[in-house]
């Protein structure tokens, strides 16, 4: 199924209430859009009492890039699954072994998954082979309370505009490596295959090491930047490791990028602060519309990505700063001519003498791109001090999900 939704009512899926995946699937697409618009509103009516547009994602199924999935050896439940109910513990426990994404409000059990309208047609197919390959090597999925079992996760990422693609597998131990990649290339040949180990007890897919079973270790993908009539500006390239940072809905973020370069050519400044900037994607965006830029990034893999990334558009007036912002701006006072702002924090915001500094910079313009609408209005509470808001906008990254991106423009009062 990959027909826009926008001609359709809404989608089902047989998990739905089950897996933790999807929060919205039973409402049509414009109607989620409407509900986070009213919810976002409601947030900001402090600060901001206009409605708010939204820009829709044009495909809202097989949007996103990047998926993780986990394999769990988990008790049967043989009624309706309650995480309330108590088990009789006269009956002994029957197991099973499921592969997909987390049920709802769980972190021990997953949902064994069939069905999904999330990343690419290749995903069911490909949990099909993976299963039968597990089955047949008769290798055991992880436990989550026992800690033991072989097979972990598995993280798929596609270049939406490239085609690209790399399947890796987290394992505990040694696994038939020539099978497993026999296995992946029945499914989808042309992906980049590699295996990862980790043996922590944390439930994440963060590798100890990691090794390439066939092809390379990379997948590249490109951001193409419009001008307001649709007309392409710019292309940025982007060497992406399983690891690397970007965002999970390519076609949608290059629309909120595209609008943020705009922004940047009205105010036209000559130095960019880029700050909590991931990998550079707003200063390589922009590179060409100003100076300099400088990101600023206390996570040290996002950096490392980014001055790869500098290099390989050629693009040499961008800094990158290893540092936590309110460090930053502490040890390096903030430029106040010609000077532009972008803040893209965290889910958790701006750390408070990171919002004070900013909002005592004296710097004319502020671009504030929020994944949190709830932190967003704490951190507007500190910045209108001194700025006034002048506009605000969404952009919906993750359809069927409560989740909303918010673009807010300040200006100095």
């Amino acid at each position: 199924m990959s027909a826009c939704l926008k001609s359709m009512p809404k989608i089902t899926c047989k998990h739905f209430k089950q897996c933790g995946g999807c929060a919205m699937l039973d409402l049509a697409y414009e109607d989620q859009v409407a509900k986070k618009q009213e919810r976002l509103k409601e947030i900001l009516k402090d600060f901001w009492s206009a409605d708010i547009p939204a820009t829709k994602t044009d495909h809202p199924v097989f949007f996103r890039n990047k998926v993780e999935l986990g394999f769990c050896r988990q008790p049967i439940w043989k009624e309706p699954f309650d995480k309330k109910a108590k088990r009789d513990k006269t009956i002994p426990l029957e197991f099973e072994q499921t592969l997909g994404f987390k049920l709802k409000g769980r972190w021990d059990r997953a949902v064994d998954i069939e069905e999904c309208y999330l990343f690419d047609e290749h995903l069911i197919p490909l949990l099909t082979a993976v299963r039968a390959w597990a089955k047949a090597e008769n290798l055991e999925y992880y436990d989550h309370r026992k800690h033991t079992g072989v097979l972990r996760h598995i993280m798929l990422r596609v270049g939406k505009n490239t085609g690209e693609a790399i399947v890796v597998l987290f394992v505990t131990d040694d696994i038939p490596e020539k099978t497993f990649v026999q296995a992946v290339e029945s499914v989808w040949p042309e992906a980049n295959i590699m295996v990862a180990v980790n043996t922590g007890l944390a439930d994440t897919a963060a590798p100890e090491s990691l090794r390439v079973l066939k092809g390379k270790d990379f997948i590249s993908e490109k951001i193409i930047l419009s001008g307001p009539q649709g007309e392409k500006e710019r292309e940025v390239l982007f060497k992406l490791s399983p690891q690397s940072f970007f965002q999970t809905n390519t076609l949608s973020a290059q629309k909120m990028y595209s609008r943020v370069r705009g922004l940047v050519k009205e105010i036209s400044p000559k130095v960019i602060y880029d700050l909590y900037g991931g990998a550079g994607s707003f200063s390589l965006s922009c590179a060409d519309l100003c100076e300099k830029s400088l990101c600023v990034e206390s996570v040290a893999p996002a950096i490392y990505n980014g001055i790869e990334n500098a290099k390989l558009n050629g693009v040499q007036n961008v800094q990158f700063f290893c540092a936590k912002v309110e460090d930053f701006v502490k040890q390096q006072p903030l430029e106040r001519k010609d000077v532009l702002i972008i803040l893209d924090p965290p889910r958790s915001g701006m750390h408070p003498k990171a919002a004070k500094a900013v909002a005592e910079s004296g710097v004319k313009n502020i671009l504030y791109i929020s994944c949190n609408p709830v932190t967003l209005a704490a951190d507007l509470k500190i910045l209108t001090q001194y700025y006034d808001v002048k506009d605000v906008e969404a952009f919906d990254f993750f359809p069927h999900t409560d989740h909303i991106e918010t673009l807010v423009q300040l200006k100095l009062k």
